[in-house]
C-alpha cells in the first residue's frame, strides 16, 4: 500500500519532570498539561508545559518548549471535529494567548513512510501523546488575553477543589471562583460547575478558601 504510513512502535518515554497527584489531577504519572503551538511560518509543532513543569528535549535556547513531529490525539477519544477544532488553535508561544491545553507525553514513534512508493528504512520520531483535550469557549473575538496562572478544577464555582498546576502544588485546596474578563463577555455569569476544567486565574493563596478571580476556563472535550 503505497499511501500508508506505517506505525512500527510506539515507546513511551518519561521525559517529564511531574509526579502524580493523589485524589485530584488531570492526568497519570508522567504525563504533563500544556499548549501547542506552531512558528511563524505555521509548519514546525511545539509542546510547551505549563510552568513550572517541563520537558527534556533538543531545542534552540530561544524556543519555549520542545519541538515535536506530530500531536496524536489517538488516546484522547475525541472526535474529528474536535481535533480540527484544536489543530486550529495552534497560535503562538505567548501562554496568556492560547485557547487549548492538552494532557500527555512525549513519546519515540519508529515509523515507515511508504508514500513514496517504496520501502524506506524506519525512522524515529518525537510525538506528542496526547490523551485529554482541553478547548476554551468562543466568547466573540478572536484574539484573547486571560490570565497565565492555571489550576485545575473540579466541583461547583461556590465550592470547588483545585489544583494550582502554575504553582506546582501537589494536593488540592478548596476554592471559591468568581468570573471575570472575557468569561463575561456577552453579559454571561460563567459556569457553575467547573468538573474536570482547567481555569486561568488569580488567586490570594494567603486565603481558605482560596479565592480564585478567573479570567477564562478550558474545557474537556471528549466523543
Amino acid at each position: 500500500m503505497r499511501s500508508a504510513l506505517i506505525i512500527l512502535l510506539l515507546s513511551l518515554s518519561a521525559c517529564v519532570s511531574s509526579s502524580g497527584v493523589h485524589e485530584l489531577s488531570p492526568g497519570g504519572v508522567g504525563d504533563i498539561v500544556a499548549s501547542i503551538y506552531t512558528d511563524s511560518s505555521g509548519t514546525a509543532l511545539y509542546v510547551e508545559p505549563l510552568p513550572p513543569q517541563s520537558l527534556t528535549c533538543i531545542a534552540p535556547a530561544s524556543t519555549a518548549g520542545c519541538p515535536v513531529t506530530k500531536v496524536w490525539y489517538g488516546l484522547a477519544n475525541i472526535t474529528a471535529q474536535q481535533q480540527a477544532d484544536a489543530e486550529w488553535e495552534y497560535r503562538g508561544p505567548d501562554l496568556d494567548r492560547t485557547r487549548i491545553l492538552v494532557v500527555g507525553h512525549l513519546a519515540t514513534v519508529t515509523v515507515r513512510d511508504h508514500r513514496a512508493g517504496h520501502d524506506p528504512e524506519p525512522v524515529q520520531e518525537i510525538w506528542f501523546v496526547v490523551n485529554k483535550l482541553y478547548l476554551a469557549p468562543g466568547h466573540g473575538r478572536v484574539i484573547e488575553s486571560h490570565s497565565a496562572q492555571f489550576f485545575y478544577t473540579t466541583g461547583t464555582a461556590s465550592n470547588a477543589q483545585v489544583l494550582a498546576i502554575s504553582r506546582g502544588e501537589q494536593s488540592p485546596r478548596a476554592a471559591n471562583i468568581t468570573w471575570t474578563g472575557m468569561v463575561t463577555y456577552g453579559g454571561s455569569t460563567g459556569p457553575s460547575s467547573v468538573e474536570d476544567v482547567f481555569v486561568a486565574g488569580e488567586a490570594d493563596f494567603m486565603r481558605s478558601p482560596l479565592p480564585i478571580t478567573a479570567d477564562e476556563y478550558f474545557v474537556r472535550k471528549t466523543r
